[in-house]
């Protein structure tokens, strides 16, 4: 397996490329994430809900 890894024949840069795509990307959400402010999540996190519950009692407020 390794020596499938170390003889790539003159593609490795395309390899390599995405491979650091790949992490960059991970690591700029992961670090987005660590920062996030516990409000914003609590927000996002509640708004499938709120929407539940508006609806609900705008069909309340129709058969009133």
């Amino acid at each position: 397996m390794f020596k499938q890894i170390t003889s790539l024949g003159g593609n490795e840069w395309y390899l390599i490329t995405s491979l650091w795509i790949f992490l960059v990307f991970f690591i700029v959400v992961g670090i987005m994430l660590y920062t996030m402010r516990k409000e914003h999540v609590d927000y996002m996190g509640n708004i499938p809900l709120n929407d539940e519950n508006q609806e609900e009692e705008k069909a309340k407020e129709d058969n009133e």
